[in-house]
């Protein structure tokens, strides 16, 4: 059983109250932002007259707003709390209607930023019509990319491992990459296909062997991030961003695990 146990009503009040209305939201976030002359909030939030009195009204009843000594309004210690914690789950919500079922997989446990956050990122998919469209544009971005991490437990489409090679060779890629779950012996022993692992770790790749689990696939290319579905067999959508907080946070997340990691040299893959 949920030790949490019932949601209270007035809890959920709270929430119905603001969720009903935007005008409510946009009053109060206005306010939170500090004292507002009447005619200025009304500018701000575009509301009419009437109906800024009355939210003004309503949220003075439930101590979220107060006038001060010269007549502005201002959002109270907890009106300033509420908005605060009621914005991050609009954009939840925002973002789990944008990106539909990916936005379960996630790695966000192992996150500092919010879902919310992901808002703007774009869903890629691979189609019943076009399975290795995702794997292609992968190979793509690889192919115009100086630089990338990598922490994933499969082994690289040939799509990719060629795009893999062609940057080593040109010199125009370098790569690190940590390799969970079994991968680095396995592309030893059973690897067939670009890149050749022996020769890429010793011009372009620092590879890492990790002996666990890691919570998803992860591309950083330049200035983009994917994150791709983690369940086996293959990855068949990835969530791409260039937000600067996302890329940093995956980026501290792959740095946990390489930390956590075994350098593996050429030489492993003779």
């Amino acid at each position: 059983m949920d030790e949490r146990g019932a949601v209270p009503d007035d809890a959920l009040g709270d929430v119905a109250y603001l969720a009903r209305s935007a005008n409510r939201v946009r009053v109060l976030e206005t306010l939170a932002t500090g004292p507002h002359e009447r005619r200025a909030l009304q500018e701000a939030t575009g509301t009419t007259r009437t109906t800024l009195g009355r939210v003004l009204g309503e949220l003075q009843e439930r101590g979220w707003a107060e006038r001060t000594a010269d007549g502005d309004y201002v959002a109270t210690p907890t009106g300033e709390l509420v908005v605060g914690e009621f914005r991050p789950l609009v954009d939840a919500m925002e973002t789990i209607g944008t990106l539909g079922d990916v936005a379960a997989w996630l790695p966000l446990e192992e996150l500092s930023i919010e879902l919310g956050r992901f808002r703007d990122a774009t869903v890629r998919r691979s189609e019943p019509h076009a399975p290795l469209a995702l794997v292609e544009y992968l190979a793509e971005r690889i192919r115009e990319a100086s630089t990338m991490r990598v922490m994933t437990f499969l082994a690289p489409p040939s799509p990719v491992g060629e795009a893999l090679q062609d940057g080593a060779d040109e010199g125009e890629l370098t790569m690190e990459g940590v390799l969970a779950g079994g991968l680095v012996e396995f592309l030893r022993d059973e690897g067939h296909q670009p890149p050749d692992w022996r020769e890429f770790t010793g011009s372009a790749g620092r590879i890492y062997r990790y002996e666990g689990h890691v919570p998803c696939n992860l591309f950083i290319v330049d200035e983009t991030a994917l994150v791709m579905n983690d369940r086996p067999p293959g990855s068949t959508a990835a969530v791409e961003s260039e937000d600067e907080a996302i890329r940093a946070e995956l980026a501290a997340l792959f740095e946990s695990y390489r930390e956590d990691a075994d350098r593996v040299h050429a030489e492993f893959f003779a």
